[in-house]
């Protein structure tokens, strides 16, 4: 007993001091012994158990989803399967889902396994999550006029518990479509857009009995069609056409308005319209046709018009006269039927021309000229015109001075031709013929004429293009006036001239010796050539002496064989 009581009644402070320390060494190799017993025995971890919650476990895609992990026993991690290929190893994940779909859930619980300790197998736990998409309606077309026929396709509404589902269907609020029933998720019905629905964009609703869907449908205004007729559709200015929209039309409404660019800055309104075109070109003409709820159609038409020519109207004067000839030129009256003229062009066809309209030209040779005017248009268009000019050589003019024109010999004249001229030249060329047989050159010149007698001198100048032109006058040259021998019985001796005469020789009072002649002539202008010689009255005789002369300055004398 008193070993038991000792053993049962353990501290050391009870033995004795003399065993005290065996005792210690005794307790240390027994724990020892039983440290070294667990070290090589298995140890039991307590398993655990997978469990969680989830927030939802179905609603419409997206869908957010927390997990809380609710495992029990000795967990070490988590690993979380989505069903949707998603992973996770957090304790409480959270996770989206995007698509409608059915989804597994699976918690994998992985147990602490201490060292030594049996293996322990992991738990797992599965769910399911429910994704539904919102429900839908589609129309088909999306748009359209007033009046036509609409198919709407409903999906995705909730049956859940349901036999049969009914939908209505409405249209900008008012019930278009009503019972419409059907199995399963979705349903298809058609539905007619109100006649005279305006253009605009309107809400279409499908209500379900657990859920609804909407989208909108736009009624359109179709653009009006404008259609054009015109006539004719080219030709030369000024081109007058006729326009008709009277085609044109609106599949949904009516025309309210017709508007014309004719495409040269005019307009007009009215389905039809008159126009002409005064300017050559090619235009465009637009009709634009607008429809009772203010939208617009239009068209357009091509309409070519011709550029006529210009008119050259080539005016000149002179159109003839001699050279250096001046013409005055005048195109400005030339013109264009349906523009402008743009350029002038004078060739004067002596070589030279000239780009204005009224230029001035000097012709200085002979001859014949076609001036040729070529004036060009504002579209490129020309015209030519042309007038004659005739350059002619006026003859010249001769024109004799002589000095003296009366003489007795040996007569030396002057002869002056400076007094000639040419009208259309400075150059002349001088040439004299005297009369007598002899001839002479330049502007003035001198002869002498030895015998008695009327000459015909003639000037001849000639200009440098071979025209001439000649002067004539007249010379005369008388022999010396004759002298008059007087002699005793009333004989006259003189040089050349024989007669009787009144003269006689003083008697001493002064009055002649004899009777005078009734027949009296006027002092002589014939010169005549003196002969060499005397003759005597038959009643004188040779041997006698001859009588004194006397000559008076007033004395007349009868040519010989004039009768008495």
């Amino acid at each position: 007993m008193g070993e038991a009581s000792l053993s049962r009644h353990y501290p050391v402070k009870r033995i004795s001091e003399a065993r005290s320390s065996k005792l210690h060494l005794g307790w240390l190799m027994l724990a020892v012994a039983v440290f070294l017993s667990l070290l090589n025995s298995p140890v039991m971890a307590t398993p655990p158990v997978a469990d969680f919650s989830m927030s939802t476990s179905s609603g419409r895609a997206p869908l957010t989803v927390y997990f809380t992990d609710l495992s029990t026993g000795s967990v070490d991690s988590w690993w979380w399967e989505f069903g949707d290929g998603s992973t996770s190893s957090s304790q409480n994940p959270v996770h989206r889902y995007t698509y409608a779909g059915t989804y597994a859930v699976t918690l994998t619980v992985y147990p602490f396994l201490p060292p030594g300790s049996a293996m322990v197998n992991p738990s797992e736990k599965t769910a399911t999550v429910y994704v539904k998409l919102d429900p839908t309606i589609v129309l088909s077309p999306l748009s359209g006029k007033a009046g036509i026929w609409v198919t709407v396709t409903g999906n995705n509404f909730d049956v859940s518990g349901l036999e049969f589902a009914q939908a209505d269907l409405f249209f900008n609020g008012i019930e278009i479509v009503s019972n419409i029933w059907f199995e399963g998720s979705g349903f298809s019905t058609s539905f007619k857009v109100p006649d005279g629905t305006p253009p605009g964009t309107y809400t279409v609703q499908a209500y379900g009995q657990r859920d609804s869907a909407s989208t909108t449908f736009t009624v359109t205004n179709l653009a009006p069609q404008a259609q054009i007729d015109a006539s004719p559709l080219s030709g030369k200015t000024p081109l007058a056409v006729h326009f008709s929209g009277s085609r044109s039309y609106d599949e949904d409404g009516s025309i309210s308005s017709y508007r014309w660019d004719f495409g040269d800055g005019a307009s007009s309104e009215g389905a039809t319209a008159d126009h002409t075109y005064n300017r050559p070109g090619v235009y465009t003409a637009k009709l634009t046709v607008t429809d009772d709820y203010k939208k617009t159609g239009s068209a357009t038409v091509t309409i070519s018009i011709e550029n006529r020519a210009p008119v050259a109207d080539a005016r000149a004067n002179p159109t003839s006269g001699s050279d250096p000839l001046i013409v005055n030129f005048d195109g400005s009256q030339s013109s264009d039927p349906d523009g402008t003229i743009r350029s002038f062009h004078w060739n004067f066809g002596d070589g030279t021309w000239e780009r204005i309209a009224s230029p001035t030209h000097q012709y200085r040779n002979l001859g014949s000229y076609t001036a040729v005017l070529t004036v060009t248009d504002d579209m490129g268009l020309t015209a030519q015109d042309k007038v004659i000019i005739s350059v002619g050589n006026e003859p010249p003019v001769a024109h004799v001075a002589i000095s003296p024109q009366k003489g007795t010999r040996p007569l030396s004249v002057t002869l002056d031709g400076l007094q000639s001229y040419d009208p259309d030249d400075s150059d002349l060329i001088y040439v004299w013929d005297f009369g007598d047989g002899t001839s002479g050159n330049g502007a003035t010149t001198g002869h002498t004429y030895l015998r008695d007698g009327i000459y015909h001198i003639s000037l001849l100048v000639i200009d440098p293009h071979g025209v001439s032109s000649a002067a004539h006058s007249t010379i005369e040259v008388e022999p010396p006036f004759p002298w008059v021998l007087v002699l005793s019985g009333g004989i006259v001796i003189g040089a050349g001239l024989i007669a009787l005469n009144h003269f006689r020789k003083p008697n001493g009072t002064g009055q002649p010796a004899g009777p005078p002649t009734n027949h009296k002539v006027p002092d002589p202008e014939v010169r005549v050539e003196a002969d060499t010689g005397l003759e005597y009255p038959s009643g004188l005789e040779r041997s006698g002496e001859l009588p004194d002369l006397s000559i008076e300055s007033s004395s007349e004398i009868w040519k010989e064989g004039e009768k008495l």
